[in-house]
């Protein structure tokens, strides 16, 4: 099975020239030079041309340069992409260009690139050939907006630069924004095999159905509302009282309510009225009434209460003589009658005293046993009452505001408003509020309470097929079979003696990692030293792509390190080349040809692994690492950007 690997990085200047940098295909390719020759701005143009939101290219190479481009290969197909790059004070461009076939033509000059596409069609081109399909991320923790997955999440596992190699809190690159670390996260479960198209288009439908059902069951619960407050019962009473209908009886229903309503907004000044004297009279009666359920309700609640505290209190009394007795052992045998009590001895034939008190006893002992059983009924018949206590003071509150409504309606009529003028100011409320309960009506689809059961039913069948627990059990032992490779090429890398035999840990939910020992997680910021971060992250990283070579994920099959030997020749302490020979092979030397070593075995695994390695050192004995040098830069005299190439701000 092959991957996507990069054959050429092509390079445009402004006055029309074009610069190659050419790419063995699955193998170890290595550009070296001095410092500030430009070697840095590789992994940079890279992310640019696969669609970062900013361009992140060093400004001294952007000001030589107007297009950058790439040239991919998977077998016999190429594809090409081309992206503008942008001048001061832009951060981006979206122009871009892509070609896609075999044996391609090159645009030789940036005058010739078309800007045929902008940066959606140009990453969409090249995610349909490798596989990515039309899927959005679900989030872990399901609190997050779902997000397209794109190209862009799978960049963090190509591109190992000089600021995350030997980062010691973070593994790969984007990790330290918060929002880009999440899409990436979310975007794994995807990348790691876990879950495909179907599955992901399972849970785009199930979020949507969820949100479907509670729009619905809010409908519901606004229908609800507006029908069953005591707006309705209200208009009604009000219009009772000015003779417009009669008064609303208790639990008539909804439907019955609003026709009556509707009867009412029928009235004219010339209709015939109805007034009802004794409508408030009526009310109060029943106010009265409401009271005094609720006051009989609070007397049983405190009766019970009262009960239950007595109740107690006697067994917590008993149970403290019980226990005083139980010190001379009064209760060893204390309901046989042939025997005392006081001085445990067997009685020959039962005398009185004895005989009353095991009686005594044993009535305590059952007594004891009743106020355990009876506790459950006490606390049922409080809460059942606690029931008829609400229903009582809603009943109440609602009797209350019809009687402040018809009050409020009487106090107008005292200051002057005539009984038609009322009527017509009751009657436009009515209308306002029967208005607003067509409109939730409209609101709602035919037969949308028909939908929810349908509704549920789809959800529980895309729970059951998505299955949520046997994901995370596969997200577990993707961790468990990752770390474990990674603990394998860690073997062959330098790193601490004392983590060495050590599992290595690695979790995906926040791409935190380390090493597992016997009794905690040292986590990667704590192990320490540059080496074995280094070794960590290449372990780990590599790790990473065998796992999508064995899964055929859509990843391209790229890794670029940037200067393996910053742990040991910094680049600022060291700006030249180091020049290494045999004779010169120190422990550090040693420990650096080791990543190397590990590197060429890697690309010879057969996995269609490229691996790209910006470096500082050059080893001249090691035929290997010599025919991988793909460029020798020195600077002053050549370099990423080709003497002479003009500069535009």
């Amino acid at each position: 099975m092959k991957r996507w690997n990069i054959q050429k990085v092509f390079l445009y200047s402004h006055d029309n020239r074009r610069s190659d940098i050419v790419f063995d295909l699955e193998k170890v390719n290595i550009i070296t030079g001095d410092s500030q020759t430009g070697k840095s701005a590789l992994p940079e143009i890279i992310d640019y041309v696969l669609g970062s939101s900013e361009c992140h290219i060093p400004s001294y190479v952007r000001r030589s340069v107007s297009w950058v481009g790439l040239l991919w290969k998977k077998n016999d197909t190429e594809f090409a992409i081309f992206r503008k790059v942008p001048r001061a004070p832009a951060k981006s461009s979206n122009i871009m260009h892509c070609l896609k076939g075999q044996n391609l033509i090159i645009p030789k000059k940036a005058d010739v690139i078309p800007p045929s596409t902008n940066l959606e069609g140009a990453l969409g081109n090249f995610e349909r050939l490798l596989g990515i399909g039309d899927v959005k991320s679900e989030p872990f923790d399901g609190l997050r907006d779902t997000k397209t997955i794109s190209l862009r999440s799978a960049v963090p596992y190509l591109l190992q630069d000089d600021n995350i190699i030997i980062n010691k809190t973070n593994l790969i690159r984007g990790t330290d924004d918060y929002q880009k670390r999440q899409t990436i996260i979310d975007a794994l479960p995807y990348y790691l095999g876990l879950i495909n198209e179907e599955t992901m288009e399972k849970e785009v439908e199930l979020r949507i159905l969820k949100k479907e059902l509670r729009r619905l069951e809010k409908n519901i619960s606004e229908e609800e509302q507006i029908s069953g407050s005591i707006k309705a019962n209200t208009l009604l009473y009000q219009a009772a009282e000015l003779g417009l209908s009669t008064p609303p009886i208790l639990g008539m229903s909804e439907f019955k309510i609003n026709d009556m309503l509707e009867e009412v907004t029928k009235w004219t000044p010339m209709s015939p009225t109805t007034i009802v004297e004794d409508t408030l009279s009526t009310l109060y009666e029943q106010l009265s009434e409401y009271q005094s359920e609720i006051l009989l309700i609070k007397r049983k609640i405190n009766h019970a209460r009262k009960m239950m505290s007595q109740a107690f209190e006697f067994k917590n009394t008993a149970n403290r003589q019980r226990h005083r007795l139980d010190v001379i052992n009064v209760f060893k045998k204390p309901i046989e009658p042939n025997f005392c009590p006081l001085c445990n001895q067997n009685l020959t034939e039962q005398n009185e005293p004895v005989r009353r008190i095991n009686e005594s006893i044993q009535n305590v002992h059952i007594d004891m046993v009743s106020i355990e059983k009876e506790r459950p009924k006490l606390d049922n018949y409080i809460n059942s009452l606690k029931v008829s206590l609400t229903l009582a003071e809603e009943k109440m509150s609602i009797t209350q505001d019809e009687i402040s409504a018809l009050i409020k309606e009487n106090d107008a009529f005292e200051t002057g408003l005539g009984l038609n003028d009322r009527r017509n100011r009751l009657v436009g409320s009515i209308k306002l509020y029967l208005d607003a309960v067509g409109k939730v009506a409209s609101k709602k689809p035919l037969g949308f309470k028909s939908n929810i059961p349908r509704l549920r039913e789809r959800i529980d069948l895309l729970n059951e097929e998505i299955n949520i627990d046997a994901r995370k059990e596969a997200l577990e032992n993707a961790e468990r079979r990752i770390a474990d490779i990674a603990k394998n090429i860690i073997s062959e890398l330098p790193f601490e003696l004392r983590y060495r035999n050590n599992p290595i840990y690695l979790n995906l939910r926040d791409f935190k990692a380390g090493v597992a020992l016997p009794s905690r997680i040292e986590y990667m910021r704590d192990v320490g030293s540059d080496e074995n971060y280094l070794s960590l992250h290449v372990s780990i990283l590599l790790a990473f792509h065998r796992h999508f070579f064995e899964l055929n994920r859509p990843v391209p099959g790229v890794l670029l390190f940037d200067q393996l030997s910053r742990p040991y020749f910094p680049s600022d302490k060291e700006p030249a080349i180091v020049e290494i020979a045999d004779e010169e092979m120190d422990s550090d030397r040693k420990a650096l040809l080791q990543y190397f070593d590990l590197l060429f075995r890697e690309a010879e695994r057969g996995e269609s692994l490229q691996i790209i390695v910006i470096e500082h050192a050059y080893f001249n004995n090691y035929p290997e690492y010599v025919q991988a040098v793909k460029k020798k830069w020195k600077k002053g005299i050549d370099g990423l950007i080709p003497l002479g190439w003009p500069e535009r701000d």
